[in-house]
């Protein structure tokens, strides 16, 4: 006689399948239609379902009709309070940077409290290991290059990615030629880094950061009158 038992594995929590649970891949960030040349990586996210814009042409979110700011955005696990540059139109991500974005519409973990309408966690690239290399573009907004390469061979890497708006390069010849005219400036700058170490067979550290600005001036200027 013959005895079959049959029982299913205990399964992570973690690893199951969430509803709601959307992963973007940076393939299809870069693949998506762009403003002015640039890719958005926040702008991308609109177009999935469940998904839409707050005001037209920013990179504000509204997921299942919550409002911008009940979406919690990470980079890396980490908190963005704001993650957008000139008042909404762009997002602080610089797509070269990012290896996949994952959302989360709804049912998420308590471990993401604080926000009521969804998770958007933006992972960066953990840099190539084995080879320096890196990429770079000069758009109608901004130019932008990334770098990342190997610490120590096969063991640990870096990613170094920054982009700048060079509006106010263009702009400010053509304002001194007028001589009465509202004087403006503005740019914003991206800097985002990467670093991971080994610390055993299945245990790596990570250490991230970005820091950037927004820079807005105006400057009234009059024409004397004699």
């Amino acid at each position: 006689e013959i005895v079959v038992v049959n029982a299913e594995a205990k399964s992570d929590a973690q690893n199951r399948t969430l509803p709601g649970r959307i992963k973007v891949p940076a393939s299809m960030i870069k693949s998506m239609p762009s403003l002015l040349g640039e890719v958005d990586v926040l702008k991308t996210l609109q177009i999935l379902p469940g998904i839409q814009a707050g005001n037209e042409g920013t990179s504000g979110l509204i997921v299942r009709g919550g409002s911008p700011d009940q979406s919690l955005i990470l980079l890396d696990g980490v908190p963005v309070y704001n993650a957008s540059h000139a008042f909404g139109l762009f997002s602080i991500f610089n797509a070269d940077a990012v290896h996949n974005v994952e959302v989360l519409k709804g049912g998420f973990p308590a471990s993401y409290g604080g926000r009521l309408s969804s998770v958007v966690d933006v992972h960066m690239k953990e840099g190539d290991k084995y080879k320096i290399h890196g990429e770079g573009g000069i758009g109608l907004i901004f130019s932008k290059v990334t770098l990342e390469g190997p610490l120590k061979k096969g063991k640990s890497s870096f990613l170094l990615s920054g982009r700048r708006t060079y509006a106010d390069l263009i702009l400010r010849p053509i304002l001194k030629a007028s001589a009465e005219a509202t004087k403006l400036y503005t740019y914003f700058t991206d800097v985002i880094g990467k670093m991971n170490f080994p610390l055993g067979e299945k245990d790596r550290i990570y250490f991230s950061f970005y820091t950037g600005e927004d820079k807005f001036k105006t400057i009234e200027e009059y024409r004397s009158i004699n």
